[in-house]
């Protein structure tokens, strides 16, 4: 079973990654062709943290919200001369709890944004080497709650390498005809990561600009994938 040092070393707290009311965020466009969802975790959007010496509100470790994965896929798709509008939710909280309430009460907004296309990209505060299981069924339940309305998906493995987790999200996704990016790879290369930019070894061993950029350009592929 291979499992990346990182995922266990990983001590950014997954709860209070933002306040209740900053766990949806939106950026609206007039006359968009599409209306993107993005679910994840600290990955995608973290506010800020001093005792973790971050001090962003954007996708952890990038050096500015510009250079996140989020914004650099939205600008991959403009450049491309797509007018995106997009909704950020950090599902952090259910993540690490479960909670299958929460997704009607704390995520609601984001359900209500009604997305074209939906972008799961979590699971590493979910605990997986002892509830992978448990976790499952809700993470299959979670992205079925959001896609409802006739939203395509895009799903994604994780940064830090599980081959459990990591395996079923690639054959869920076929399973359910969604696509699919492969980024497991990414968090056993130390120059994705950044390291030595942050003294937090958890935030540390987030992406950098250059894993960050290298999600958005795999995202950004399977996208294009069922846009086309």
């Amino acid at each position: 079973m291979k499992i990346c040092n990182d995922l266990l070393i990983n001590d950014v707290p997954a709860s209070g990654q933002l306040k209740e009311s900053e766990s949806v965020s939106f950026c609206l466009r007039e006359h968009a062709d599409i209306k993107l969802l993005f679910l994840g975790n600290s990955i995608t959007r973290h506010g800020k943290a001093e005792s973790l010496g971050w001090l962003g509100d954007w996708g952890m470790a990038a050096s500015g919200a510009e250079k996140d994965y989020v914004h650099t896929l939205v600008r991959l798709l403009e450049e491309n001369g797509k007018c995106v509008s997009y909704c950020v939710a950090n599902l952090s909280e259910w993540e690490r709890t479960r909670d299958m309430s929460l997704l009607s009460s704390r995520y609601a907004a984001a359900k209500a944004f009604g997305a074209d296309i939906v972008i799961v990209r979590l699971g590493e505060n979910a605990g997986l080497t002892e509830n992978l299981s448990a976790f499952l069924p809700c993470y299959r339940d979670m992205t079925a709650y959001f896609t409802a309305d006739g939203a395509r998906a895009v799903v994604t493995d994780l940064f830090w390498e599980y081959e459990p987790f990591d395996s079923f999200v690639q054959s869920f996704a076929k399973e359910q005809g969604f696509a699919f990016a492969r980024l497991h790879d990414l968090g056993n290369a130390e120059e994705m990561k950044a390291t030595g930019i942050f003294s937090h070894q958890g935030v540390a061993a987030h992406p950098g600009d250059k894993g960050m950029a290298e999600i958005a350009r795999r995202i950004y592929c399977a996208l294009t994938s069922i846009l086309n």
